[in-house]
């Protein structure tokens, strides 16, 4: 091909410097080629051709696609044919090239062909691909975080948020990133303050404690940690903070905290109430013996009777401790909890008054349940008491019972159980309700709402330690100004429903039997020794378990009944009725104790002979005469 004037003085140019443009040509890191209008190569040359494998005589003459395959580079060849400047990407041997393709003139300005030029570009092309995929490796770990991350500015506007954030605060992208982090997501401003001081004070600060606010206004507990960057100067550029969403651990911290407190309440109430039951006992006894020896017209009887009347109001206190702490023994039956409900109907009445209307709706063909009857009752009381307190104006009570075969129990924000065949009982009232707060903490021993002096703050108390004790749930619903509705679960059993109407007390019989009364109380062990000796018992009495093999073994005495209580020093109640059954089978025992800490002393054939305290005298001497004439009637 004949050189153009320009090409020419170009060539001379390059003679003075004594370099030919051939021999510049082969050094430019690139290929360079001509074609003609037909698009057949007219020169080749660069020192990138031998990388690509390529040869210039192989190629000149030949079209421009036996080089560059695909029509993208035939479309630029075309485009500069026509006059303008065209680009393209091809692939040569596996290399990347970059080309670009301008029109080639004469000295008179006429298109007589084209000029490339090619770049391998594949090494840039794999650094840019490295750049990209890291990138995206980068913004995959963050967003793909299970944590809240942000960048923000050191008086906290938001640059960056992650999808964790979002998720977390329920905003959109663009609604949080026109947020500001001290004012609008951390709950306290001051808080925001402390975290950016420990951030000044060092580089990173971690395990920071504090609350978000979403966008609904809820409030989420956070564990906060982030770094900060500073500038040329030393200044703060921006911070980026790392927060973990803690609000679910919190709360079962605080169950953690609140079982553990309710265990040591519960420790030391069922403590207090056995010591108390103890004189109790005494206090009740005594008072049963004074009222049996006086006359009806004696003047201190109505004083006497006012103090029964104290001591059995205290008795009804230890018994609440005792059912709070889980230590008193329920004396189970199966039965139809809709004959508990109506039995306590005509009560219920007399303690609410008549200004609250009680309304019972019983499902019928309830199922059984097996639970302590006068527990339930006590339940049934409780709740009662506070719906009245609830509605000093008049209202309504309702009570309903019904089966559920298959349900989903919510005992709290966090926690569900899936419950099958379960009697459910449901209290509701139209009082005055309770706020969340309130109602988070009704079951907490000696919690109350009410005045001082009007309340012990036992009764949810023993509510709900009746309901977990008999291996139910109960759950309460209340809106403020629209009343209080509980709930109580309790599981069905089979078997026969036990008749439990309550029976007038008969006049108990005087007996001959030797008893052995076992209590390491003096007081107690006296007034029962005294008791029983006064109806016509023959009676031993000793102090612990150990006293009484003693004084068997010295006396060679034949008892006919073991009368001792659960828990004494030395020997308990449980191992001295084993060690005397072995050489007297026949022997029949009454258990008798303020409270059941070990529960396997009350089981068996044990549970049905026991006699909880503080008891009456009366109730005592009926459950013995009982036991000796069972005992007579199987012989």
């Amino acid at each position: 091909m004949a050189s153009s004037p320009k090409a020419v003085q170009t060539t001379k140019t390059a003679a003075d410097t004594g370099v030919s443009s051939a021999a510049l040509a082969e050094k430019i890191p690139a290929i360079v080629w001509t074609t003609d209008l037909e698009y057949r190569l007219t020169s080749l040359s660069g020192s990138a051709l031998m990388p690509l494998g390529l040869y210039a005589e192989n190629c000149i003459g030949h079209s421009v696609t036996s080089l560059f395959a695909g029509t993208r580079a035939l479309d630029a060849h075309c485009g500069a044919a026509a006059g303008q400047s065209r680009t393209f990407e091809t692939e040569i041997s596996g290399r990347d090239l970059q080309g670009r393709v301008d029109p080639l003139r004469n000295a008179d300005g006429k298109i007589i062909g084209t000029i490339g030029v090619g770049l391998d570009n594949t090494d840039q092309l794999v650094a840019h691909r490295a750049l990209r995929l890291s990138e995206q490796s980068y913004r995959s770990l963050i967003e793909d975080a299970p944590y809240a991350i942000c960048r923000c500015s050191p008086n906290g506007d938001l640059l960056q948020v992650n999808r964790a954030m979002l998720e977390m605060l329920g905003y959109s992208e663009s609604d949080l990133l026109v947020r500001n982090l001290r004012w609008d997501i951390f709950a306290e401003a001051t808080a925001f303050d402390e975290f950016l001081l420990r951030l000044r004070g060092s580089a990173a600060c971690q395990g920071f404690d504090g609350r978000w606010l979403r966008q609904d206004g809820t409030c989420v507990s956070v564990s906060v940690g982030g770094r900060s960057a500073r500038d040329s100067s030393g200044g703060l550029s921006y911070l980026d903070v790392v927060a973990e969403n803690v609000t679910h651990r919190k709360q079962l911290e605080d169950q953690l905290r609140q079982a553990q407190k309710m265990q040591a309440i519960g420790q030391l109430a069922g403590g207090i109430a056995h010591d108390f039951n103890n004189m109790l006992t005494v206090i009740r006894g005594q008072v049963e013996v004074m009222a049996e020896e006086m006359l009806a017209s004696d003047p201190f009887r109505p004083r006497i009777e006012e103090v029964e009347r104290a001591s059995e109001r205290a008795t009804a206190l230890t018994r609440q401790l005792l059912a709070f702490s889980r230590r008193q023994v329920l004396q189970t039956k199966i039965l139809d909890l809709n004959s508990v409900i109506t039995n306590l109907n005509q009560m219920l009445v007399r303690l609410i008054g008549e200004h609250i209307d009680l309304h019972f709706l019983p499902a019928a063909d309830l199922w059984p349940v097996k639970v302590d009857p006068g527990q339930m009752e006590q339940v049934l009381m409780n709740l009662a008491v506070n719906a009245r307190d609830a509605m000093p104006e008049g209202g309504k009570l309702v009570i309903e019972s019904s089966n559920v075969h298959q349900g989903r129990v919510c005992l709290d924000r966090d926690r569900t159980v899936e419950i099958s065949d379960h009697v459910l009982v449901t209290v509701r009232d139209t009082g005055h309700g309770m706020d969340d707060e309130t109602k988070a903490r009704i079951f907490e021993p000696f919690f109350t709402t009410k005045q001082a002096g009007h309340g012990t703050g036992l009764g949810l108390s023993l509510v709900y330690g009746v309901i977990k004790q008999s291996g139910g749930y109960i759950t309460a619903e209340s809106v403020p100004g629209q009343g209080t509705m509980f709930k109580i679960y309790l599981p069905r059993t089979n078997g026969t429903k036990e008749e439990t109407a309550r029976h007038a007390p008969t006049p108990v019989p005087h007996g001959h039997e030797t008893i052995l009364v076992a209590e390491d109380d003096e007081s107690i062990r006296q007034l029962v020794a005294g008791f029983l000796r006064s109806h016509g018992y023959h009676v031993l009495t000793a102090a612990d378990g150990s006293d009484a093999m003693e004084i068997l073994q010295q006396h060679g005495s034949r008892v006919d009944l073991l009368l001792s209580d659960v828990v004494m020093p030395k020997m308990g109640g449980r191992e001295l009725a084993q060690g005397l059954r072995r050489k007297m089978p026949g022997l029949k025992v009454v258990l008798v104790s303020g409270y059941a800490g070990d529960p396997e002393r009350t089981s068996g054939w044990e549970a049905s002979r026991f006699v909880q305290k503080p008891f009456s005298m009366h109730h005592l001497a009926s459950t013995v005469r009982e036991v000796l004439d069972a005992d007579h009637q199987n012989n």
